[in-house]
Parts: C-alpha cells; structure tokens; sequence
C-alpha cells in the first residue's frame, strides 16, 4: 500500500505537533509526514526531524515557499497563530484571514486533496451580528474559504476548546485567580473567571493527548466529516466542576468564585483579548462556544477510530478527563 504525504502547517505548535505524534504512531503506516517551520534549527524542528518526520523551511506569508512544502501533499493540516508576533506591530495591516487565504491558495495549487483546517465557529453569526471576535471571524472565514475554493475533495474544520495545557502556564495563573498554581490567603486554590453562559458547558480539549487522535481520525475517513466544524472537545465540565476535579485529583482544596466581568486589560497582553471575546461570545450565545450545542460524542469516535490504527485499545481510546490531567499534572505536587 502506497502511503499518502500529510503536510502540517504549524508543526512545532501544540496542535501541530499533537498531529505529527498521533499519525506517526499509526501501526499501518498509512502516511508520511512533513512538517512546515520559519526555523528548521530550532530545538523542536530537529526534535521532529529526529523521529522520522521530513522537516521543510517555508513561510505562511511567503505563497512560493508553502507551494514547495506542500508539493505532492494528499493532505493538509493547517493551525494560523492569532497571536503571532507579527500582529504585535500597530502598523501592520494583514489579518489572520489574510495568512489563511494565502495557505489555502498554495495548498490548492498544489493539489492537495484533503484540507483539514484548525477553526472556529463565527462570533458574528452565532450572536447575530451583535458580537464580533477578531480570532473565532477569521478562523471561520478561513475555513469557509477553504469549502468553497472547488479545489478540495474534502475540507473538515476541526476546532479546540478551551485548552486543558493552559493551567500549566504559570502567566495565566493571576488571570484565573491563582489557579491553580498560587494559593488564597486561605489556603483554597481559588478559580476565579466569569460564568461561561447557558448550561454552563465549557469544551476543555487535552491538546497533547487527543487533538492529535481526533485530526487522526478525520484524516482516516475524511468524507465522513467534509464541510462540518468538528468539536475538539474532551470534556465538558462546568467551572464549578472544574475546581471540585482538581480537589478530588490531588487532595488540595480548591473552589470557584464567579466574575462579574473580566478586566483583562490591565494585564496589557494582547492575547487575553481573544479571551475576553471568548467569554463575551459565550455570555451572548449562551454557552454555544462552537455555535452549536457543545457534545464530545463525536470526538469520542474520531479518538475510538485513531487509537485503533495505533494499534491501542482499551484506556486508551477514552478522551481525556479534568481528573486525569489534574492527577497527572499537580498530583505528586
């Protein structure tokens, strides 16, 4: 059997490299992987380069470049960073969407057949005009323009929730209220974020340890899911949910306290306005973070399908848990 070239575009990231790991492991070697980075010196390219991977120079803003790295690609998986340094200048003009037109362009001309897209659901449509949010518009419109390019046998948008990795940055701590890594003068690792809106459903996705398995998936029987956002999600857990996992995972007290509102900007770091639009979406639509009502089901199956082609079974199969990453994480700390 021939095996087919998967192209990853943002493969040093978390989700990229997530997706690397995950197809790397299929046991029938169904694909072969290339992974597109500015710096192919850099610890995490070499890192890539050292498991078999094929590690390729070129630059999203650069069409040339991407139509070398995507040459003879049958797929495409493609994450654009809404909080790359080059957004940081005042005085650039381009847009997320601007970078995402150029990547699907080559990807197109280059004859790639299986786009998968990592994107988000429209602010704009999902409040009805009423809400706007730069990073969820773009991401969106990059994959609509993906469906209607004509040049795709199948596009699939697979979105993330709210990354389960991001307790683990110590600079978000203060921004949740310490959790849940600095303490309360009570000694309670205390969450504190407004409430997530309607039934209180947030999508938490464990990117290292099932985005990957569910991009896997989708590439397996693409058709399945062409034209549909697929719900990255591992589990759906309320706030207060969230906190009553971290008690019970390590033994340490922990509780929710709800915001009123955020004031993020006093923390002057421009990635926190994409979480502020994100609570904002949420508070309008009523929870509907991907539009939609949020459900795992889907990503239980792309996991079950992808562990399967690892050849695993078992534990291994089940999406990840607050408990579990909690456990994993804090519980020895």
């Amino acid at each position: 059997m021939t095996s087919k070239l998967i192209t990853v575009f943002g493969a040093t990231g978390n989700q990229g490299s997530s997706v690397l790991r995950s197809l790397a492991a299929n046991t029938s070697k169904a694909f072969t992987l290339r992974g597109i980075t500015r710096n192919p010196e850099s610890a995490s390219a070499k890192q890539l380069s050292d498991s078999g991977v094929e590690v390729v120079k070129a630059d999203g803003w650069d069409k040339d470049s991407l139509l070398a790295a995507f040459k003879g690609s049958w797929g495409v998986f493609a994450n654009t960073n809404t909080d790359d340094p080059v957004f940081e200048n005042p005085e650039e003009t381009r847009t997320e969407f601007d970078l995402g037109k150029i990547i699907v362009d080559a990807a197109a001309e280059a004859g790639v057949e299986v786009f998968v897209y990592s994107g988000e659901a429209s602010a704009r449509e999902t409040t009805g005009g009423k809400l706007a949010v730069g990073a969820f518009d773009d991401k969106h419109a990059i994959g609509e323009y993906a469906k209607n390019k004509d040049a795709f046998k199948n596009v699939v948008i697979p979105g993330s929730g709210w990354y389960m990795e991001s307790f683990l940055w110590p600079d978000l701590a203060p921004v949740f209220g310490g959790f849940p890594l600095i303490p309360s003068d009570d000694g309670v690792l205390v969450f504190r974020v407004p409430k997530w809106g309607g039934k209180e459903d947030v999508p938490f996705i464990g990117i290292g340890d099932d985005y990957g398995d569910i991009v896997h998936g989708i590439f397996l029987e693409p058709e399945k899911f062409n034209g549909k956002l697929v719900q990255g999600v591992s589990d759906i857990r309320s706030f207060d949910e969230v906190a009553q996992a971290f008690e019970k995972a390590t033994g340490k007290k922990a509780r929710y306290e709800a915001l009123p509102e955020w004031n993020l900007k006093q923390y002057g770091v421009r990635e926190l306005e994409t979480v502020e639009g994100m609570f904002a979406l949420c508070k309008e639509s009523g929870g509907r973070y991907f539009g939609v009502q949020t459900e795992a089901d889907t990503a239980a199956k792309l996991k079950a399908v992808a562990v399967k082609a690892k050849g695993q079974a078992g534990d291994e199969a089940k999406l990840l848990t607050l408990e579990e990453f909690f456990k994993r994480e804090f519980g020895g700390k």
